[in-house]
């Protein structure tokens, strides 16, 4: 029987090779956009999954005490893990991770040069570590590996790095903070860190050699720690969450007395330090960007979105395939009437065609695997992922999926043609009486509305998506980001050293300007709390730049009032400048008023037993964070100035000249003269550097890439539905070539053939996009409201848009309609 049905199938694709072939690049199509997506979707969900007690492993999130107390914030003081490990026993282990920031590492091997980076994933945890996680050991042991001051633990990359192939345990790294440098010893090698982790690090210190860490161990505002909690079995999470929010009201309230002045409820005021236990399986995808400073992030929107764009893809290719098979039904009409004439049941007619539809499914679903493949390294590029399909080829769990997915979308996508083909009475379709024309198919016009409608929608998104995009990297910053290049590193250099650095630097032709930051745009995170200097005001939090009036020229900014620091003026070490969102959040009169301007106010710094710093200098916002957000209140203070705390990375920035980076060989020049300069003051220090409107755009990467792959789905969903467009329009040009012929004899110029041939589909386009563009534009608002500035929504583009779509669709059925009006009727009419 199932050879019989093979051989009709082969014989009915054969004498059809125009359906078939549709059908099958119809499917193969969708088939492929819905693995590449699945696949995509479960490498996402497979974070975390590879620890065995993960389902016990919580991370502790706070407010942003810094900002938005309604943000969850990742990040933690100290003394949060001391305090859950002496109130909360129901937590077996309670452990910490500290980012310390950028460190330069080295290794001098015997009678070699040094070999030196710059470690942005070199974190500092507590002994228990590997107690909670499972990363496993190449070699050394982990029991015992952070338990002694001094010792590293060094996945297998950073060991070949540092090491070739030489055995990494025993050896020495120096590790430089600033000026100074410490030794430590590999005490361990891990197998490297799997890509889907949300925790990626290099190198892990051990926390018992940090002293400033076990002299601060009472803090709560110094959030540069991740904290985690293993749960003991059987505890309830929604009581234990409950518990822990006591800790912050008894464990904070001394330091914030100390350091603020206030008690912890004046502190809080309105608001409250809740305390979060995240699940590790939640902590990548439903942490916002910059809630993970020790690892990456996802998204669970465009998980999300992704998930419904395969699914769409999916829906529009099965569309196709009942749409084609239940428009050809005439031409099998007659088969199916004299089956059943000859004694064949509606049953084994049902089985045929749903046979007949599985194979179809099979023949894309192998196909779609292979394109897969091919394409898989294409997208992995573009979406920056390591997507494998291989690695499911040997898993019977897989393919059982796959066959499972081969069957049920074979006798979902077959079983309307099948029972429609069934259904047929042998009288009426032997007496050519069947009435099965383009016209009379009310539910096939109603899923060519139905693809139409999706296409049109993911066009108009996807359109917003990249309007989006050109919006944010283009728009104005409040200065220039081009040819500022920055050399990292120089917190390794003294006071003195960096300025004969820059003084070296600034005699250079190539370069315009030279000045020196602890921190650069878009990374300007170093936020503190300040106040106006007077009775009654409020401390309230502002970030900082610590640099020199050289860094500031540089950046071009824009003095609403007063003036730059003065070098030649001894006294500017302890003047500050402000940012116009500053002056509003310290409560001075904005606009600025010239005459009662801040210029000549104070500020007080809380740690700074209330020094006073005169206000000498109001500027233009500008963004020096990512645009991403608005922008807030900063504050510039002098890079000499003492008294205020001292970020731990300093950077020199230099804008290059048009001729510096005329060429690339100039380019190169330029950096070979930067790095002989940096040797030249402190041959130890690694040459690294980086381009600020790079570090801008970069931020953006992560929807630039959503933009891409939403790109190449949306083409294939459109591809789809024209595919179903042009084999419904071939049909429709076969059935109604006597009409169209009759219409031509009695005077039809070929413009109203076309015309006529075109009004229906043209009507079903447009009905599609009335539909698609109110969907489409609660997408875009919905995404849109992810973004501190967003492009405005207009009506243009939904014109636009449903406009290329008629045209796409008219030239998808032309070759159909061109036909019919060209067609001679004597041909069409000979036989009536």
């Amino acid at each position: 029987m199932l050879r019989n049905m093979f051989m009709l199938a082969w014989r009915n694709a054969i004498r059809h090779k125009q359906f078939a072939i549709l059908n099958i690049l119809g499917l193969t199509i969708g088939i492929t956009g819905t693995v590449i997506i699945a696949l995509y979707v479960m490498n996402q969900y497979s974070y975390d999954n590879f620890h065995s007690k993960g389902d016990r492993i919580y991370r502790v999130n706070q407010p942003m005490i810094w900002g938005d107390w309604n943000e969850p914030f990742a990040s933690t003081g100290p003394n949060l893990a001391i305090a859950l490990r002496a109130d909360v026993p129901e937590f077996k282990e309670v452990t910490r991770v500290h980012t310390p920031g950028e460190m330069a590492v080295s290794y001098l091997p015997e009678g070699g040069n040094p070999i030196s980076f710059t470690e942005s994933r070199a974190f500092v945890a507590e002994q228990n570590f590997f107690e909670i996680f499972d990363f496993k050991a190449k070699t050394g042991s982990l029991e015992t590996a952070l338990e002694v001051p001094g010792n590293v633990v060094i996945t297998q990359e950073t060991a070949t790095k540092y090491f070739g192939t030489e055995e990494a345990i025993g050896k020495t790294l120096l590790i430089n903070q600033g000026t100074d440098s410490f030794a430590f010893r590999v005490a361990a090698v891990l197998e490297d860190i799997p890509t889907n982790s949300h925790i990626q690090f290099n190198m892990l210190l051990s926390m018992a050699s940090f002293d400033d860490i076990e002299q601060r161990q009472h803090q709560w505002i110094w959030t540069t720690f991740v904290t985690y909690g293993l749960v003991a079995e059987g505890v309830d999470i929604d009581k234990l969450e409950a518990k822990i929010q006591s800790i912050p009201p008894k464990w904070a309230e001394q330091e914030i007395q100390n350091i603020f002045g206030q008690s912890y409820v004046e502190y809080i005021k309105d608001r409250t330090w809740t305390l979060e236990l995240q699940p590790l399986s939640e902590v990548y995808l439903y942490s916002p960007p910059s809630g993970n400073r020790i690892g990456p992030s996802g998204n669970i929107l465009y998980i999300q979105i992704f998930s419904a764009v395969g699914g769409l893809i999916l829906l529009l290719c099965s569309i196709n395939f009942m749409n084609l098979s239940t428009a050809k039904s005439a031409n099998r009409a007659k088969e199916v009437g004299i089956r059943k004439v000859l004694g064949s049941e509606k049953r084994a007619l049902v089985q045929q065609f749903i046979f007949e539809s599985i194979l179809y499914v099979t023949v894309s679903t192998v196909i779609a695997l292979v394109v897969t493949e091919i394409s898989l390294d294409a997208f992995n590029l573009i979406a920056n992922t390591e997507l494998s399909l291989y690695r499911y080829a040997t898993n019977p769990a897989a393919i059982g999926l796959i066959a499972a997915f081969v069957v049920l979308l074979g006798i979902a996508a077959g079983s309307y043609p099948a029972f429609y083909l069934s259904s047929f009475s042998p009288i009426k379709v032997l007496k050519g009486k069947l009435s099965s024309g383009f016209k009379g198919s009310m539910l096939r016009n109603t899923l060519v509305v139905v693809q139409f409608t999706i296409s049109v929608a993911l066009i108009i998104a996807t359109f917003f998506v990249q309007k989006q995009l050109n919006f944010v990297l283009n728009m104005n910053l409040g200065f220039n980001t081009e040819n500022i290049l920055q050399v990292h590193n120089m917190e390794m250099l003294t006071n003195e050293q960096q300025q004969t650095l820059q003084a070296m630097l600034a005699t250079n032709p190539a370069f315009e300007q030279v000045g020196i930051s602890d921190l650069i745009p878009p990374n300007v995170w170093n936020e503190d709390k300040y106040k106006a200097y007077g009775p009654d005001t409020e401390s309230v939090t502002l970030n900082r730049i610590r640099c020199n009036e050289e860094y500031i020229d540089l950046l071009g900014l824009n003095f609403l009032e007063g003036r730059n620091f003065d070098k030649t003026r001894g006294t500017d070490q302890y003047k500050v400048i402000l940012n116009e969102e500053a002056v509003k959040v310290l409560g001075w009169e904005y606009p600025v008023n010239p005459e009662n301007s801040p210029v000549g106010q104070y500020i007080t710094f809380p740690n700074s037993n209330e020094a006073l710093f005169e206000v000498i200098g109001i500027v233009e916002n500008f963004n020096h964070n990512s645009v991403r957000y608005e922008i807030g209140p900063l504050l510039l203070i002098h890079q000499e100035n003492d008294i205020m705390w001292k970020h731990s990375n300093n950077y020199l920035s230099i804008r290059l000249n048009g001729g510096a980076i005329a060429s690339k060989a100039s380019l190169e020049s330029s950096l070979k003269n930067i790095e002989a300069s940096v040797k030249e003051v402190d041959a130890a220090i690694p040459f690294e550097y980086s381009f600020m409107d790079q570090m801008f755009e970069a931020n953006f990467r992560t929807e630039q890439r959503m933009g891409q792959v939403l790109n190449i789905f949306t083409a294939m969903a459109l591809t789809i539905a024209c595919l179903g467009l042009f084999g419904l329009s071939a049909f429709a040009a076969e059935q109604r070539k006597k009409e169209l012929g009759i219409r031509k004899v009695l005077g039809a110029t070929a413009r109203q053939i076309i015309a006529s041939f075109t009004k229906e589909f043209s009507i079903l386009i447009v009905l599609s996009i009335v539909i698609a563009s109110p969907l489409a534009y609660f997408f875009t608002k919905n995404w849109l409201s992810n973004f501190a500035y967003q492009t405005s929504i207009e009506v243009w583009v939904f014109i636009l848009v449903g406009g290329v779509s008629i045209v796409i669709a008219w030239l998808t059925i032309g070759v159909h309609s061109l036909n019919a009006a060209r067609q001679n009727p004597s041909e069409v009419l000979r036989d009536e």
